[in-house]
């Protein structure tokens, strides 16, 4: 893409409204994008743009913005791929919404068609290994999940597949998700050491709430390992960050609750204040 399009619309200004959308602001990055698809004419703009209503608009379930950027898409070059494409975005967003078993059908549909195998669309097969490992986690089918996760940390688009600064922070902020989904799928087959082990990578590469949020992970680990003195330590360490957008108060109070009533049933001395 040119660095402007005809009516002025600027990879900065797309690269802004992106940034939104990866820091979850759908609604924001919503409207700044369909603003700027208002001045685009540049096809290959538009068509970036169009996705980028998808990303948003599916998150916020909104069917007819939906359809009416899947109908703008399938007037451009390669209609099929961009239906196909368009369907993995849904799929994303039915997980989100609750329904990975509707995810799963528009992933397995999507996979099939193969147009994920060239090199280009790297990314593309990343994201849709990655849906389909979140969504086998989302239904508790945690050995599945596992593999579909694995494959996607393994197809991991590197900086000639992933050129742009956007693309590389979303794509790395998926990588960090990759591991609580690994982290919860570990959880479910009770393996809580390697479920902290993950949960500490995802704290190592993070920051912000999101690294509180890794931190609540590891301590849950701790506390369903039966280590309860040190998932204390980690839950008290978060109380001390609060208020933070990622931890859920009731449950930080539940997790410092169960330490100290399975504390004072060992008759643990000397508990953190």
């Amino acid at each position: 893409m040119n660095d402007i399009d005809q009516k002025g619309v600027t990879e900065e200004e797309i690269d802004a409204a992106e940034k939104l959308r990866s820091d979850g602001r759908f609604a924001d990055a919503l409207a700044e994008t369909q603003t700027l698809l208002c001045r685009a004419k540049d096809q290959g703009t538009r068509m970036r743009l169009l996705f980028d209503v998808l990303y948003c608009s599916t998150q916020l379930g909104d069917d007819r913005l939906t359809d009416e950027a899947i109908r703008e898409l399938e007037k451009m070059p390669e209609p099929q791929f961009s239906r196909v494409l368009a369907h993995s975005i849904r799929a994303n967003a039915e997980i989100d919404l609750g329904r990975p078993h509707n995810a799963l059908s528009i992933l397995d549909i999507s996979l099939e068609t193969g147009y994920f195998e060239r090199e280009d669309f790297r990314t593309h097969k990343y994201e849709l290994y990655y849906f389909k490992g979140k969504a086998l986690e989302r239904l508790g089918r945690w050995e599945e999940a596992l593999d579909w996760l694995e494959r996607a940390h393994s197809t991991f688009p590197n900086e000639a597949s992933c050129p742009d600064e956007t693309t590389r922070r979303i794509f790395s902020w998926t990588e960090t998700e990759i591991l609580f989904n690994k982290s919860r799928c570990m959880c479910g087959l009770n393996k809580y050491q390697e479920a902290h082990e993950l949960a500490q990578q995802a704290y190592e590469r993070s920051h912000g709430a999101i690294k509180t949020l890794a931190l609540m992970y590891m301590a849950n680990c701790k506390l369903m390992n039966g280590n309860f003195r040190d998932a204390l330590k980690l839950y008290i360490d978060i109380q001390k960050q609060l208020p933070c957008r990622t931890i859920s108060i009731d449950r930080l109070e539940e997790g410092i609750k169960r330490c100290r009533e399975q504390m004072e049933l060992r008759g643990t001395e000397n508990k953190p204040s």
